[in-house]
């Protein structure tokens, strides 16, 4: 059974300052990102995304989402792994949507700055098993993408690979269930952004649609959505 999840009850001025803090930050990464400086030269693309300021909206919308999911989840040692990501995770989904690469110069160094941190969340939980399912769910995510792309390279990248690791770790923090979830989300979104396309004539039956923004919103829709199983 998928439930609502609970909030962590933070006071709502708290999430409110992290939603403002958010819409800053978020507007200074769009101005950077609409000058297309993440492009090279094999990049197929046509003129850059100018609307710098659909970040901030996004930004402060995760932001606001996570401090209400986490807030003082583990004395605030929870909170930084996840505004981080939701950070990463605004520029990954402009620059994939742009170009349909999911860089390494984002996606790699996010693994240990992200681990660090979910380390000193466990601390703060004082709970090393969640540290343990983490892993679990990082390796495991890791390796089922890395089949379906052995399988069908032209449907998934070895950047949605990558990423699906990141993702794995830190939905696994919390529990495998939000792991199952993220997981069958981001193809549920994938395949309704595909129809929508398709409907709307913008990609043709053969045209590759980035799934790094699908896989995104998936993680941010199993921090929304529990998953119970019921005896």
């Amino acid at each position: 059974m998928i439930d609502v999840a609970t909030g962590s009850g933070v006071a709502a001025w708290v999430v409110l300052l992290l939603a403002v803090a958010g819409a800053g930050l978020g507007a200074l990464t769009g101005r950077t990102l609409a000058r297309a400086g993440y492009r090279i030269e094999s990049d197929e693309a046509g003129a850059p995304p100018r609307h710098w300021w659909w970040p901030a909206v996004e930004l402060a919308l995760l932001w606001a989402l996570v401090g209400w999911r986490f807030g003082d989840f583990a004395g605030w040692a929870a909170l930084p792994p996840y505004l981080l990501f939701a950070w990463l995770a605004v520029g990954l989904v402009w620059i994939d949507a742009d170009v349909h690469r999911l860089p390494d110069g984002l996606v790699l160094p996010a693994y240990p700055a992200l681990l660090v941190l979910v380390v000193i969340a466990t601390a703060g939980l004082g709970d090393w098993s969640a540290l343990v399912r983490a892993l679990a769910c990082l390796a495991g995510m890791y390796a089922l993408y890395f089949v379906l792309a052995f399988v069908s390279p032209s449907s998934l990248g070895f950047g949605d690979v990558k990423l699906s690791g990141l993702i794995g770790l830190l939905l696994g923090w919390i529990g495998v269930g939000q792991a199952v979830v993220g997981l069958l989300a981001a193809f549920v979104v994938g395949g309704l952004i595909a129809v929508v396309m398709l409907v709307g004539q913008r990609v043709g039956l053969r045209s590759h649609i980035a799934f790094g923004p699908s896989m995104i919103a998936g993680a941010f829709v199993a921090l929304v959505f529990e998953y119970h199983v019921l005896a």
